[in-house]
């Protein structure tokens, strides 16, 4: 059995051979085909360069020639041409040309000289062979002839067969043939096991001296190269025969057998370089990885093994390096970890590396081979920097080293030392850097390491932390944080680029700062400042970098924690709400100024507009949260904040000119104060709500008034100057009505539109005309202004009069377009008037507002439907051309013909009332059942159609007079299918002739007024 097990150690060893000796000699005559095919290249070229240069200088000969030549020579210059050798280069190179009629022409003609005989141009590709009486010697080689391309090289199979592939089946044979001599021997008992060890050793290194010296014949390598590698690997086999199979003394030792085999292995490195054999090298650095395993004592020594793992590794990456066999780099690598990983599994337990100081002993083995390798690709760089292979060794320890790390998280007595784990993490995060940092080709393997480590944080947080470690947790997310940061920094400054990962670490720090928020019951405040700190690194990586949404996140991220801790207070108690208060307004100014500063510092970069609002917006959604939660009576600390934020706002937009955080401001303390006042408020405490409401109106209000000659010429300040009207009334109006209710409401828009008014005047004396923000500030001042004039109606009166403010406030709008041609009055205007409209004539409950009257016709609709119909009759007139088309929508035309609408509505209402039974809630509408009721509507229509058809007439529009066309054909259907059907002759007779002189009243006008327009 023993014998079968050697044999089988043997064969395996020759298997693993052959392969490993080709893939080397196939590396190599590849090598030596693409170095053969650049020289063929670079000699063509060389060819190409001469040809062209002889060309340009045969084409300069030539125009000397061309222009020492005398018209009165051309004859006897022709006739040399024709019986003397050429003596200029070009004759060889251009085709032969016939000579013969110049001369027969000069002969004839002896007095008129011929012009000179034009010579053909050269032709390179197609020389003719020249004349006999031509010298080669008179021109130069690489003109006449063209280089013809170099084949490229190919393999030669013959030799490739008889020289490489022979040898190597020859050495299989020799290596077969010894094993099953050994075979035969054993099983016949011919040899003990002493010789056996003894004729395999002198075999092996007989195989090795043969090598050697037939390496003095260059003629022999690869056989040489084979016959070494087959020594070396007998000699493996006999020292593990010799010391598991047969116990030989002194082989039975295991570290005799140990020193032994690493003799070999340092021998067959040396062989290796000395003959530039790769194979050698590769079963050397083979045997020495299985050396340890064949040499097992089964006893746990890890400062022997891995001491020889390392010698090992340097060996074989001196020999890598001076040899620039990188490749073996990746080998040492793999079989290193192969290493790591058996000895973890088989000594972690059994050793109970777990506790105490044995956990640093795997700790430095991981962090120790990762270094080495580290150092290494360094080394290695210096002669290749563009080979991956040292700096991909390197990351795969690294890896193997993060794996370590995970499988340490199933012990509780590691995890409980965090200061020890993530040291051994961090370490392996400062290894990737390094090596990305030597090798940049690599830069992803930050953005990998990261992420690893941020899964691992993330793990050992929520699994393990807890109140007594979360300093040591603070700790390593900073020492994370900031060691990622540094390396983005310096890479750019090395770069003046930065990966999209580098740019993110320090957020992954930020979103392990929340996670204690979300797994303890209780955070100290000494989170607050890591996270400051962390904050404070993304703006400065941002401020070298360029990159402003990591800024957006670490904003985002940090208010999100304090959401966080918010909600882990009471929802019945603000004793928590002071420091929660102070923590939101530090960040919120730190925001605040690095937003401010990176937008201005690079404006063209993505979302630099969306910095400043976000920072301004955030901090207040916050505090609106906070407002929700927790039941905040007294709403000054929420306000207080509020005010300090809001001024540090408007005081950042004068110093930096960023004009829209003013409306961000606004919109943010109304959202805040309405938050407020629909969750808290109570008529009991009123006051103190109505003063804060006051004052953040008169801030905004005279903020654009004190900082005149900042803002004279920008259009948001006053905006929101004229807007803080529209937000803050809402909230007046409701207070004072439901602590003060009184019956003059109505003074309260009055009030409110002193300010607007004021503003405008303002605006009208000290802006000049050419101002280009003048024309906004007058709009939005005057429709504010006129908004709240209009106000006054629906506030003091009934429901219907809400309606009516708005057509009213609407006219106002296209009146004041008038002399303030902005667009937004326009538009603003008609959405006020179709809104009114809409209201009144599409609203089911608009006769319900309230009960009928006891006076038939003089009721609320009689004025609410006019008005309306007025307000818009007047916004029509007004708009006059070309101020009256909006994106090709006619507003006169539409304001002419919804006032109609409402009229006739208005007309029907009326005649429903008169005919509604008293004693009636609301209007009813029938058409059943009264013929007095019936005709009248018939008759109203008709003769609201007459005037529909005058109008048209007079104003000669036509869409006037389709509607009273259409209106009385309605009317005279309605007439003879509805009305007449059961009425006695007397009533049909007179209904008839009352439609009949409406109609004849039709046609006359037709007739009259319209005659010659229609022909």
């Amino acid at each position: 059995m023993d014998e079968i097990i050697f044999l089988l150690v043997m064969i395996g060893g020759a298997v693993l051979i052959v392969p490993i000796i080709a893939l080397v000699l196939a590396a190599k005559a590849r090598r030596r085909v693409e170095e053969l095919g650049a020289e063929t290249g670079s000699l063509r070229e060389n060819a190409t360069r001469n040809i062209e240069r002889e060309a340009r200088l045969i084409q300069r000969i030539e125009a000397l020639e061309a222009a020492n030549k005398q018209p009165q020579q051309a004859p006897a210059m022709a006739a040399m041409a024709a019986c003397a050798p050429p003596v200029a280069p070009r004759e060889f190179i251009a085709a032969p040309a016939p000579v013969a009629p110049p001369v027969i022409e000069a002969a004839s003609t002896a007095e008129s000289a011929p012009p000179p005989i034009p010579l053909p141009a050269p032709v390179f590709a197609q020389t003719p062979e020249p004349p006999p009486s031509v010298r080669s010697s008179d021109f130069s080689p690489s003109v006449a002839l063209e280089p013809r391309p170099a084949a490229a090289p190919s393999i030669n199979l013959e030799q490739f067969m008889g020289a490489k592939l022979f040898a190597w089946v020859g050495g299989l044979a020799l290596f077969l043939g010894i094993i099953f001599f050994v075979k035969l021997s054993i099983e016949r008992g011919w040899i003990s096991p002493e010789l056996r060890t003894a004729i395999g050793f002198v075999i092996g290194a007989g195989l090795v001296g043969a090598g050697v010296v037939i390496q003095r014949r260059k003629a022999y390598a690869t056989l040489a190269h084979t016959l070494c590698a087959t020594g070396i690997v007998v000699l493996y086999g006999v020292s593990f025969a010799a010391h598991a199979l047969y116990h030989i003394p002194p082989f039975d030792h295991a570290l005799v057998t140990f020193g032994l085999m690493t003799l070999i292995t340092a021998t067959a490195f040396l062989l290796a370089v000395r003959m530039n054999a790769q194979v050698v090298a590769v079963l050397g650095m083979l045997g020495g990885f299985l050396t340890p395993i064949l040499c097992s004592t089964g006893h746990d020594n890890p400062s022997g093994l891995f001491s020889y793992i390392a010698l090992l590794d340097i060996g074989v990456l001196a020999v890598a390096k001076n040899k620039r066999w990188l490749y073996l780099t990746a080998l040492a690598a793999a079989g290193t970890i192969v290493m790591q990983a058996g000895w973890t599994v088989k000594f972690f337990h059994s050793s109970n590396y777990a506790m105490g100081s044995a956990t640093w002993i795997p700790v430095i083995v991981f962090l120790g081979f990762a270094a080495l390798f580290m150092l290494a690709a360094w080394w290695s760089r210096q002669r290749a920097d563009d080979d991956a292979f040292p700096a991909g060794s390197a990351l795969a320890l690294c890896g193997s080293a993060m794996l370590a790390a995970g499988f340490f998280l199933d012990f509780g007595a590691i995890t409980e030392r965090p200061a020890l784990l993530y040291s051994f993490v961090l370490g392996i995060n400062a290894i990737v850097l390094l090596i990305v940092w030597q090798q940049p080709r690599v830069a992803r393997a930050q953005g990998i390491i990261a992420a690893v480590t941020f899964l691992h944080l993330t793990i050992w947080t929520t699994s393990k932390l807890n109140a007594e470690l979360l300093p040591y947790a603070l700790g390593i997310y900073l020492g994370f944080g900031m060691m990622h940061t540094a390396f983005a920094v310096l890479w750019q400054r090395r770069s003046q680029s930065a990966t999209l990962f580098m740019s993110w670490t320090p957020v992954i720090s930020l979103v392990l700062l929340l996670m204690p928020v979300l797994c303890l019951d209780s955070v100290s405040l000494m989170l607050w400042p890591a996270i400051l700190l962390v904050d404070l690194l993304i703006i400065g990586l941002a401020v070298f970098t360029g990159a402003l949404v990591p800024v957006l996140a670490a904003l985002a991220l940090t208010l999100i924690t304090a959401g966080a801790w918010l909600f882990r207070l009471p929802s019945n108690t603000t004793g928590g709400l002071g420091p929660f208060l102070i923590v939101l307004g530090g960040f919120a100014v730190l925001f605040g100024i690095a937003s401010s500063l990176l937008s201005r510092r690079m404006p063209k970069v993505p979302f630099a507009s969306m910095l400043p609002v976000s920072s301004a917006v955030l901090p207040f959604a916050l505090l609106i949260l906070a407002t929700l939660h927790l039941n905040v009576v007294d709403p000054s600390p929420v306000f207080g904040l509020a005010l300090l934020l809001t001024v540090f706002l408007l005081g950042l937009a004068c110093i930096s000119g960023i004009t829209v955080l003013v409306p961000t401001a606004l919109g943010c303390v109304l959202a805040l104060e309405w938050a407020w006042h629909q969750q808290s408020f109570s008529v009991e405490h009123a006051t103190t709500p109505l003063l804060w409401y006051l004052g953040f109106y008169v801030l905004f209000t005279a903020f654009p008034l004190v900082f005149e000659k900042l803002f004279a010429r920008r259009q948001l300040p006053w905006i929101a100057s004229a807007a803080a009207g529209l937000g803050t009334f809402g909230l007046v109006y409701r207070l004072v009505g439901l602590t003060w209710p009184n019956e003059m409401m109505g003074l309260l828009p009055v009030a409110f539109a002193i300010a607007p008014l004021l503003c405008l005047v303002f605006v009208l004396k000290q802006h000049s005309a050419d101002n280009p923000a003048r024309l906004a500030q007058l709009a939005w001042l005057g429709g504010v202004a006129l908004f709240f004039i209009t106000l006054i109606f629906p506030i003091q009166f009934e429901k219907q009069w809400i309606t009516i403010g708005w057509a009213l406030e609407g006219a106002a709008l296209c009146w004041l377009f008038r002399r303030v041609p902005h667009p937004g009055l326009r538009g603003t205007g008609t959405v006020l008037l179709v809104a009114s409209f809409v209201r009144l004539a599409l609203n089911p409950a608009v006769l319900e507002y309230q009960t009928r009257g006891e006076t038939a016709i003089l009721n609320w609709q009689l004025y609410a439907y006019s008005l309306s119909a007025l307000a818009l009759f007047a916004a029509a007139r007004w708009l006059t051309p070309p101020n009256d088309c909006w994106n090709k929508v006619n507003l006169r035309g539409l304001f002419c013909a919804l006032g109609g609408v409402l009229i006739f509505l208005l007309l029907n209402i009326e005649i429903a009332d008169a005919f509604t039974p008293a004693g009636e809630r609301s209007i009813t509408f029938d058409f059943d059942g009264s013929f007095g009721r019936d005709m009248t509507y018939t008759i109203a229509w008709a003769l609201y159609a007459l005037v529909l058809l005058m109008l048209g007439i007079w104003q000669r529009n036509a869409p006037t007079r389709y509607a009273g066309i259409g209106l009385l054909a309605a009317a005279l259907l309605k007439l003879f299918l509805h009305d007449l059907a059961n009425i006695e002759s007397i009533y049909r007779i007179g209904a008839l002739m009352v439609v009949a002189v409406i109609a004849l009243a039709a046609s006359f006008l037709y007739q009259r007024f319209l005659s010659d327009d229609l022909k």
